[in-house]
């Protein structure tokens, strides 16, 4: 569900309204979308500290060192259908992010909701 176009839109959306970087990784944990193109198909090695946890992650300037490549910010799980599909991380100081990280997840996770309802719809559509 999560594919890279979808992620793409949301990077771009989010990144030009927060004026942060945006990286959205998979549920493996590669950056599939990222206001930074050059990130784009590397392990984000926070992103599967999510995975394998379930919890968000903050990374602080001092915390950089314990994961790889890093920058300091939020990673948070995206959940669709009970379901962790992937992680959203938004680059910059994590005391800054945390008030509206939590709606940046929850607007990513309503468009993935929203393309699924689309698409259920032109499935209804063309068996009519």
């Amino acid at each position: 569900m999560l594919t890279q176009e979808i992620a793409m839109e949301i990077v771009k959306q989010t990144t030009n309204r927060l004026n942060r970087n945006i990286n959205i990784m998979d549920d493996k944990g590669t950056i599939i979308a990222s206001g930074n193109r050059e990130r784009i198909d590397q392990l984000h090695f926070g992103a599967m500290e999510v995975l394998k946890t379930g919890k968000p992650l903050i990374i602080h300037e001092k915390d950089r060192h314990q994961w790889a490549g890093v920058l300091p910010g939020i990673n948070l799980p995206i959940n669709f259908q009970n379901v962790i599909i992937g992680v959203i991380g938004i680059t910059g100081d994590p005391t800054e992010l945390l008030e509206f990280g939590e709606l940046v997840k929850m607007i990513t996770e309503m468009m993935l909701h929203q393309a699924l309802m689309a698409e259920q719809l032109e499935w209804k559509q063309h068996l009519k």
